[in-house]
């Protein structure tokens, strides 16, 4: 028997018919409307529970742009929720034993790397990995990439509020230590590394930089001039706003406030460019794992990777070789970044030591 459902499309039981064993119509005639419906033998036929739940960690339009899409050119019922990579990573860890959703697109990719060590993700190297940038190639191709593909790049810089330094009388910083400028005091923000992966991001970067010890001393001067640490997604919008002077973030949410009109700016620092992979991965126990790897292989695309930019004012660099990039976009090529040590930072047990670190040596210090 067939029926129709307006939003999945037309679900067919195949059992009664394999059982009979009749050949298959070239047509059926259905009683509402007498509908003719095409069948040959590799007709697809979509199931009522077609289902795919996305934990989603880039901008929300994007996620709702993204998933809409998805669903509609898989005839798949596609829903996302969104939130911050730490606090992802928390719902994913506390959900391990009853997993509520199939697969995690966005973030920083360390916290990925840690999920894998955790065992909360499923095996899956996705064809498109072929595609990457020459520069991870190597990571896609370690054990890190059995659980985790890159699905763009974000280049760590200052975003300014020209406006607001100007009142200041404040030239925009140049070099990390320029943060530090007692003129700046409560006029800067950063998010907070237990929900957001940014400044995880930051201090990994700083840590290459400097060592440890140094970087923690940075972050303890650098706190003096915190006026709070918050959620990523009030970084650039409290900057827009004038509600602080500078922010640290990825510089592609400060192309965007510009765009819009808002007197932002970015400035990479002299001394050393920071950058964050972001990842997608599917959930180990996922309900939908087919339509998971389905969903992972679309993003990893060419074509899907340039709809953020192209359509939802979203500036990340693509991470597929073949996909075009956006002028208002950080081109790695032109950036001397800091690398990463992932072997490190990757590590599950490294990141809950360097944010306990953080919590207890500089948000809780007196």
């Amino acid at each position: 028997m067939c029926y129709i459902n307006v939003k999945l499309g037309i679900f067919c039981k195949l059992k009664k018919l394999i059982s009979m064993k009749i050949p298959l119509l070239k047509s059926i005639s259905l009683a509402i409307g007498l509908v003719a419906l095409p069948f040959s033998s590799n007709f697809a036929l979509a199931q009522t529970d077609s289902k795919l739940t996305v934990y989603c960690t880039v901008q929300n339009k994007v996620c709702e742009d993204l998933t809409k899409r998805f669903s509609k050119q898989y005839h798949i019922d596609t829903q996302f929720v969104h939130g911050g990579t730490g606090t992802i990573l928390g719902k994913i860890k506390a959900e391990k034993e009853n997993p509520q959703a199939d697969i995690w697109y966005g973030g920083t990719i360390e916290p990925h790397f840690q999920a894998g060590q955790l065992g909360l993700l499923e095996a899956y190297r996705s064809p498109r990995q072929g595609e990457i940038l020459p520069r991870f190639k190597a990571l896609m191709e370690s054990d890190k990439g059995k659980f985790t593909s890159i699905a763009y790049v974000m280049v760590l810089g200052f975003g300014v509020n020209t406006e607001k330094l100007k009142q200041l009388g404040v030239e925009p910083p140049k070099k990390w230590a320029d943060l530090l400028d007692p003129r700046l005091k409560g006029e800067v923000q950063l998010p907070d590394p237990r929900s957001s992966g940014t400044t995880y991001t930051l201090i990994a970067t700083l840590i290459e930089m400097w060592g440890e010890e140094k970087t923690f001393e940075y972050l303890k001067k650098l706190d003096k001039n915190i006026s709070q640490y918050v959620k990523s997604t009030l970084v650039t919008s409290n900057l827009s706003r004038g509600e602080s002077a500078v922010t640290v973030g990825f510089v592609h949410g400060y192309s965007a406030e510009k765009e819009k009109g808002a007197p932002v700016d970015s400035v990479l620092p002299a001394d050393g460019v920071g950058y964050a992979l972001g990842g997608v991965s599917i959930i180990k126990g996922a309900r939908n794992v087919e339509n998971a790897k389905r969903f992972m292989d679309w993003v990893l695309s060419k074509e899907v990777q340039e709809i953020p930019w192209r359509k939802d004012g979203a500036y990340q660099t693509p991470a597929n070789i073949n996909a075009e990039v956006s002028p208002l976009s950080a081109r790695i090529d032109n950036v001397k970044l800091v690398e990463v040590n992932y072997d490190r930072f990757g590590s599950s047990e490294e990141g809950k030591r360097l944010v306990d670190k953080w919590v207890s040596e500089v948000k809780l210090a007196k």
